[in-house]
C-alpha cells in the first residue's frame, strides 16, 4: 500500500517528536536576540527622558539593574546585527545542501540526531564565552549543527502523511517556531533570576534531554526503508546537478524563492530588534516584556499558523494556487498592524495590536514549505527544501543588518526611538511587497497546472503521483517532467 494514502499511529507521534525538537531548535536560535538587551550587551545608556516617556519609575529601574552586570560583553549596533543575522545563517545555507543530499540518499534519522547533538553542546559552549569574537564563532556554528534539522523533518513528513493534509500538517510543526519564539522570549525572565549564561547552559542541557527520545521515536518503518532502497537502486535518486537541473525550470519554486526571501526579511528583523526596540523606546526590562510578548508569539502566531495550513488545505481541494493566495491575502492584512505596533504610545497597547500582527503575518511558514513538497519528487525533497531554506534564510539575514544601516544613515535615526522608525522603514514595506509576490505565485502556479493539464478530482499533487506511477524511474527518464533528460532539455515548465 501506499504510504501516504492514510495518517497512521506512528506518523502521528513522529510529528509530535519533531515539532517537540523544533520548538528547542527555535528557542536555542532566537533566545540571542533577547538576551542581548537583557545583560549579555554591555550597558549602552539609552535611560534618558526622551526614550523612557511612557515607563514608570520600577521599570526604567529594572532596566538599569539588568543592564548595568559586570558580566557582559562589549559590541555595537552592527555587530549585534552580524551576530542575529549573517554570522547564523550564511554557515546555514552552506551547510544545509550537503546535510539535505546525506538525508536523501543515506539515513535521515542519522543526520537528524548528529545535528541535535552538536546544536546542543554549541549552545552549553555558549554560556561560558567571554569575548564577542568567541560568541560570533559559536553562532556560526550553531549555523552548522541545525542546518540538518528541516530538510529532514520536511522529507520525513512528506513521506508519512498524505499530500491532502500537507499543508495543515506542516503548519503544525511550523507551530514549534512560535512556541520556541516565546520561550525564547521568555528567557529573559529567566535571565533576571539566573542570569543569561545559565539561560544558554540549560537550553543545551535540554538537547541532550530530549535526544534519547529522538533515537527511540525517529526511525523508519520497513515500507519506507524498502521505498528508499528501491529509489537508490532504480536510480530514482538525484545528483544535486539534476536536482538544481529540475528546479531551476519550474517556475512555482523560483517564484516561490523569490516571494518567501522578501517575507522573510522582515520576519527576521523584528525577531533581532524588536527587543531591543522595547528595551530603548520605553526602557522596559525583559522582565517586562518578555513573559508578555512570548505569549503573543506563542498564541497569535499559532492561531496565524494553525489557520493558515487548515485554510490552504481546504482551498487548494478547490482551486489552484490557493496556498499562495492565502499567504498574499494575509500579508497585505499584516502590514497595518505592525504599522500599529511600532506607532503605539504605549506597551500595553503594541502588545495588543502585536498579537493581531502575528496572526495575520504568520499564516504563511506551512503552505509556503507545503509548496516545496507538491511540486518535487519526493526522492529530491531533502535536497531542494535545503535550498529553499537555504536561500530565503540568507536573504532573510539582510533583515537584521538593514536595522542598523538605517540607524546609522539617517542623521534623524540617531537617538535611542529610531529603531522605531528603522524597523517602519522595514518592515511593513516588505510585508506588502511579499503579498504581492505571493500572489503572482499563485497565477504561475495556476498556468504550470494548466500547461502540464494536471487534473485528478478536485486536489492531484503532481510529483507524488509521477513517481509512484515510474513514469520519471530515473533521472534520465524524464518524458513528462523533463528532469535531467538529455532530450527534454528545452522542455518548457
Amino acid at each position: 500500500s501506499n504510504p501516504q494514502s492514510k495518517v497512521t499511529p506512528f506518523a502521528v507521534v513522529l510529528l509530535l517528536v519533531l515539532f517537540s525538537l523544533y520548538v528547542l531548535n527555535q528557542a536555542d536560535r532566537l533566545v540571542l536576540a533577547v538576551l542581548i538587551p537583557s545583560g549579555l550587551q554591555c550597558e549602552r545608556n539609552f535611560s534618558n527622558d526622551t526614550c523612557l516617556q511612557s515607563t514608570n519609575s520600577t521599570d526604567k529601574d529594572n532596566m538599569t539593574n539588568s543592564m548595568s552586570q559586570s558580566d557582559c560583553i562589549e559590541f555595537n549596533d552592527a555587530e549585534q546585527g552580524l551576530l542575529t543575522g549573517p554570522a547564523f545563517t550564511v554557515i546555514y545555507v552552506l551547510a544545509g545542501l550537503p546535510l539535505a543530499w546525506l538525508a536523501d540518499t543515506k539515513s535521515r534519522p542519522l543526520v537528524l540526531l548528529g545535528g541535535i547533538a552538536f546544536w546542543s553542546t554549541i549552545m552549553f559552549l555558549n554560556g561560558f564565552v567571554k569575548t564577542f569574537w568567541q560568541l560570533l564563532l559559536l553562532r556560526i556554528l550553531l549555523g552548522v549543527g541545525e542546518a540538518s534539522y528541516n530538510p529532514v523533518a520536511y522529507s520525513l513528513m512528506a513521506d508519512f502523511f498524505p499530500p491532502k493534509n500537507r499543508a495543515f500538517v506542516l503548519s503544525i510543526y511550523h507551530y514549534g517556531v512560535y512556541l520556541g519564539g516565546g520561550f525564547g522570549w521568555m528567557s529573559g525572565a529567566i535571565n533576571n533570576i539566573l542570569e543569561w549564561r545559565w539561560t544558554f547552559r540549560l537550553l543545551g542541557i535540554a538537547g541532550y534531554v530530549f535526544l534519547p527520545l529522538a533515537g527511540l521515536a525517529i526511525w523508519e518503518p520497513k515500507q519506507i526503508r524498502e521505498r528508499r532502497k528501491e529509489r537508490i537502486k532504480g536510480k530514482k535518486t538525484y545528483t544535486i546537478w539534476e536536482v538544481f537541473n529540475y528546479l531551476i525550470r519550474c517556475p512555482p519554486y523560483l517564484m516561490l524563492l523569490v516571494a518567501g526571501s522578501i517575507r522573510n526579511i522582515p520576519g527576521y528583523a523584528l525577531g533581532a530588534w524588536l527587543p531591543t526596540y522595547y528595551a530603548r523606546a520605553f526602557g522596559l526590562s525583559s522582565n517586562h516584556y518578555g513573559i508578555k510578548v512570548g505569549f503573543v508569539v506563542i498564541f497569535g502566531g499559532g492561531i496565524g499558523c494553525f489557520v493558515g495550513g487548515l485554510l490552504s488545505d481546504w482551498l487548494s481541494r478547490y482551486k489552484t494556487g490557493a496556498k499562495a493566495y492565502v499567504i498574499a491575502f494575509s500579508q497585505i492584512l499584516a502590514a497595518p498592524s505592525i504599522l500599529g505596533v511600532l506607532m503605539a504610545p504605549s506597551p500595553s497597547i503594541s502588545y495588543g495590536i502585536l498579537f493581531i500582527a502575528y496572526i495575520t503575518a504568520e499564516t504563511w511558514l506551512g503552505p509556503a514549505a507545503a509548496i516545496v513538497q507538491d511540486v518535487c519528487m519526493p526522492a529530491m525533497r531533502a535536497q531542494a527544501s535545503a535550498v529553499y531554506i537555504g536561500v530565503i534564510t540568507m536573504v532573510a539575514s539582510l533583515g537584521p543588518v538593514l536595522v542598523p544601516a538605517f540607524l546609522h544613515q539617517v542623521p534623524s535615526f540617531s537617538n535611542c526611538i529610531g529603531i522605531r522608525y528603522a524597523l517602519l522603514c522595514t518592515v511593513p514595506t516588505l510585508y506588502i511587497l511579499s503579498s504581492i509576490l505571493f500572489g503572482i505565485l499563485g497565477i504561475v502556479m495556476q498556468c504550470w497546472v494548466t500547461k502540464q493539464k494536471i487534473r485528478h478530482g478536485n486536489y492531484y499533487t503532481f510529483t507524488d503521483e509521477v513517481e509512484r506511477e515510474g513514469t520519471a524511474s530515473s533521472p534520465s527518464d524524464s518524458d513528462s517532467t523533463g528532469i535531467g533528460s538529455k532530450s527534454n532539455k528545452s522542455s518548457e515548465w
